[in-house]
C-alpha cells in the first residue's frame, strides 16, 4: 500500500462508488461499477471479469494500482492514490477483430474531447494524449477472440488529474504532466470520471452505428503530427517518413520520398528535429 494513501483518501472522500453511480445512472458505460481502493491492475481484473461473463459497459475503477501497465509490457503506469483516474471498460462489439483494433483510437478521441474542455490537448498515435507536449493520458486495449469473432475488448484508460510537479520522478520526469499542472487548478476526479464514461459512450456508439470514418476524422483534428517528419520505432526496427494520418482501420500512414505510402500497425512515434 502507498504510504500517502490514508491522507489522499481524506482529501477526496467524494470519489467513491456510490457517488459515481449517481452520475452515470442510465448509461451503457458504467451500468455496473467494480470499485477498488487498491488493485494490481484494472485491466487485469476487467479481463478476468469479461472472461467470466461480465456484461458490456461494466467498468473497473481503482483509487490506486500497484501494477498498472502501459502498452509495452516492460512499462508501468505510475498509479498513486488520491490523484488520478485508473479505469477499464468492458466492451463486446459486434465487429470483426480487424475493425475492433480501432477502439484504441475511439478511446483516444473520447479522452481528447473530454480533456480539451480543460486545456489544449493532442493525440499521439496510437494511444497517448498529450498536453503541453507531455503525456497526460494513456490507453491500453486488450482483445480476446473466440473463433473468428471478438469475444470481448477491455479498454484501460489512465488520466493524470491532480498530480503535481514533484510527483513526477524517475522516467516520468519531464515527459508527463497532469490537468492540475496544465491548469493550475485541482479537478474533481468524480466529475471527470463521469464525463469520461459519457464521452466514451458517445464515441463508442458512433463507432458501432456509423463505422470508423467519423472517429478517424475527429482523430485527425486532434493529431498534431500530420504532415510532419516522424520516426516509428517498433522494437529494434525504425521507419521514418511523413505522417499522412491514419487509414480506415486506424493504421498509421507513412509517406516516403518517392511518394509511396506505408501502413504501420504499431510502434512509438517521435517527431524528428526537421519535422
Amino acid at each position: 500500500m502507498f504510504p500517502e494513501q490514508a491522507v489522499a483518501r481524506i482529501m477526496d472522500q467524494s470519489f467513491n462508488k456510490t457517488n459515481l453511480k449517481k452520475l452515470v445512472s442510465g448509461g451503457l458505460i458504467g451500468n455496473r461499477i467494480h470499485f477498488f481502493d487498491e488493485i494490481d491492475s484494472t485491466n487485469n481484473h476487467a479481463v478476468s471479469l469479461a472472461g467470466n461473463g461480465a456484461g458490456e459497459g461494466e467498468v473497473v475503477i481503482a483509487d490506486c494500482q500497484t501494477a498498472g501497465r502501459g502498452r509495452l509490457r516492460d512499462r508501468i503506469w505510475h498509479s498513486p492514490p488520491g490523484r488520478n483516474l485508473y479505469t477499464s471498460i468492458i466492451l463486446k462489439p459486434d465487429v470483426q477483430p480487424a475493425h475492433a483494433q480501432g477502439l484504441t483510437l475511439v478511446a483516444g478521441v473520447a479522452v481528447a474531447e473530454l480533456l480539451s474542455a480543460y486545456c489544449p490537448v493532442a493525440l499521439k498515435w496510437p494511444n497517448d494524449i498529450l498536453a503541453g507536449g507531455r503525456k497526460i493520458s494513456g490507453i491500453l486495449t486488450e482483445m480476446r477472440i473466440r473463433g473468428r469473432d471478438v469475444d470481448f475488448v477491455v479498454v484501460g484508460i489512465g488520466i493524470n488529474i491532480n498530480m503535481e510537479a514533484d510527483d513526477f520522478q524517475g522516467e516520468l520526469l519531464g515527459i508527463s504532466t497532469s490537468l492540475k499542472e496544465q491548469t493550475s487548478n485541482s479537478v474533481s476526479r468524480l466529475d471527470l470520471t463521469a464525463g469520461l464514461y459519457r464521452s466514451f459512450e458517445k464515441w463508442y456508439r458512433t463507432f458501432i452505428d456509423e463505422g470508423f470514418l467519423p472517429v478517424r476524422e475527429r482523430w485527425m483534428e486532434y493529431s498534431d503530427i500530420i504532415g510532419k517528419t516522424i520516426e516509428v520505432t517498433d522494437r529494434s526496427a525504425v521507419q521514418s517518413g511523413t505522417c499522412r494520418g491514419i487509414d480506415s482501420k486506424g493504421m498509421l500512414l507513412l509517406g516516403d520520398e518517392e511518394n509511396r505510402t506505408r501502413r504501420v500497425l504499431s510502434g512509438d512515434v517521435s517527431v524528428t528535429k526537421n519535422g
